[in-house]
């Protein structure tokens, strides 16, 4: 059976020090130890940053790729190397921390960049949406300070957040997350493998 290939999404700014990375880089060493992927394409958002969104980007967006002028082209590059990137992956690993309930902007702009008409998703002539990039499976680790046992089951943002938009706009996705909590507690370790026993 070919080996899956896997795309690693780096969010967080902190570097080795990140509990969202190292939980993320957990999840491909436990895929790698099962003999389960082959090539990892790994990056660090935090080393490129994905552009915000302004009104000639969406412009582009939601032209007909067939019809992009020079200009649009060139401010589409970073979003068609994100595609790429999506599109030539089995496997997305997505580690992000939790900031004020939410996930990084940083992948929030990535996803900005990710979701295209006419790329991502279209419609059909009954005007029903359809996607482009079934079948993917995501790896979620989100990182927090505190515990999600502490707040309202409702007030679950990133993961729910993540599985709608990947369902709505670009195909099909399987998302299982992953936590680590409750990292801001004194003398705090990190054990990576117990929260990965299930996978």
């Amino acid at each position: 059976m070919p080996k899956k290939q896997v795309l690693h999404l780096i969010t967080s700014a902190r570097g080795n020090a990140s509990y969202s990375k190292g939980l993320s880089t957990a999840i491909i060493a436990r895929l790698q130890s099962r003999q389960e992927i082959g090539t990892i394409v790994e990056r660090d958002l935090t080393e490129a940053f994905p552009p915000f969104l302004h009104s000639d980007l969406i412009g582009a967006f939601y032209k007909d790729p067939l019809s992009v002028d020079e200009t649009e082209r060139h401010l589409l590059q970073y979003a068609d190397s994100v595609v790429k990137d999506v599109s030539n992956a089995d496997i997305l690993v997505i580690g992000t921390p939790m900031y004020n309930l939410g996930m990084s902007a940083l992948l929030k702009s990535w996803i900005d960049q990710l979701v295209r008409f006419g790329v991502t998703y279209g419609y059909d002539e009954n005007w029903v949406r359809k996607c482009k990039m079934n079948g993917k499976k995501i790896y979620l680790a989100i990182a927090s300070g505190g515990r999600m046992a502490d707040w309202p089951a409702d007030n679950e943002f990133i993961a729910s957040h993540i599985k709608a938009v990947f369902n709505a706009y670009v195909g099909l996705t399987e998302v299982q997350t992953f936590r680590i909590e409750g990292t801001v507690a004194p003398g705090f370790q990190a054990d990576y493998e117990k929260i990965l026993a299930g996978l």
